[in-house]
């Protein structure tokens, strides 16, 4: 093993070590992020608006936030003002995802052969307290799909981000953003009404019906900007990357062999990333090259994929205070 990898598999061991780390969220909360980051101490509002991350003001909170500011400059402590009274407190936990032999990457979906880190965003207790109340078979977790990173610890979870992190280059790829549970409540709720499965009972179907429309619908509203902003987070945070890179939803297919129903859903990989200012480029992440296939690396080189990329701005310093 080289080098490097030693210290990816150093810092990855060091991640996924059980620990339990709280996440608040609130809707949008992602743009708020963002713009932290920018912003020491201020900035113009019309100069934020006329950059990359302009359609951050454009999000509710951060709109409402712009039109009260008379003098016409947004602070960074203002963003610290912005919680509202009503948020999640998501539990985040850590495991790791694949394996360093070649044969197996394309049954872990990864981009290349490497240990990935996996960030598992796990249900609030609040929204565990009503799941034992009105699933009648929780116990047996009817939502989780044991074949994906799940949590080992029997929490439940929501959704994972899993991440394939280059110590060498300073950059990241987002591999996957997603979640079983949505999905597979969905499909369980759709057989009910149509009378089979294990919720097609009157008191089961209307449970599990309830407990869609009311417990789960704040978390379907955002679960796919809450498992990203806490991805990013990390990466910035805690290894300190220069780059993100997420992948594009064609290009991701072709280079992970996802065929027909193993296809995730496009818009997790076209909208989604839009949304965080990633930029669509015809750039490779170069990590990721050599364990390509010969013609699909040929092609990449040549700038016929596509990625969304995310790189990481030094603060910009107001002058004038």
């Amino acid at each position: 093993m080289k080098d490097r990898d030693i210290v990816i598999a150093d810092k990855l061991d060091a991640a996924s070590q059980p620990r339990r780390l709280l996440f608040r969220y609130y809707k949008d909360r992602y743009a708020a992020m963002l713009l932290e980051d920018l912003l020491q101490p201020r900035l113009p509002i019309r100069t934020l608006r006329e950059g990359r991350y302009g359609r951050l003001l454009d999000r509710p909170p951060i709109k409402a936030l712009a039109a009260a500011k008379g003098d016409g400059w947004l602070h960074q402590n203002d963003l610290w003002r912005l919680w509202p009274s009503e948020i999640e407190i998501y539990v985040v936990t850590f495991a790791t995802w694949g394996s360093e032999k070649s044969c197996e990457r394309r049954w872990n979906q990864t981009s290349r052969p490497r240990r990935q880190l996996v960030l598992q965003l796990n249900f609030p207790h609040s929204h565990d307290v009503q799941y034992q109340r009105l699933i009648l078979n929780a116990k047996n977790m009817p939502f989780n799909y044991r074949h994906h990173p799940v949590n080992q610890e029997g929490r439940n979870i929501l959704a994972w981000a899993r991440m394939d992190i280059d110590i060498h280059s300073g950059e990241a790829l987002i591999e996957e953003v997603q979640n079983d549970w949505i999905r597979r409540m969905e499909r369980h709720l759709a057989n009910a009404v149509r009378g089979y499965g294990p919720f097609r009972k009157p008191e089961a179907r209307e449970n599990l019906k309830l407990y869609a429309e009311t417990v789960m619908a704040p978390h379907v509203a955002i679960w796919s900007e809450a498992v990203l902003s806490a991805a990013l987070h990390l990466l910035g945070q805690v290894f300190r990357t220069r780059r993100v890179w997420f992948h594009y939803f064609d290009t991701s297919c072709e280079i992970k062999n996802l065929r027909k129903k193993w296809k995730p859903p496009r818009s997790l990989y076209t909208d989604l990333p839009k949304r965080f200012c990633f930029e669509l480029t015809d750039e490779p992440p170069e990590f990721i090259l050599p364990a390509q296939p010969r013609c699909l690396r040929s092609r990449l080189e040549r700038r016929e994929g596509r990625f969304w990329r995310l790189d990481a701005e030094p603060p910009v310093i107001d002058q004038c205070l």
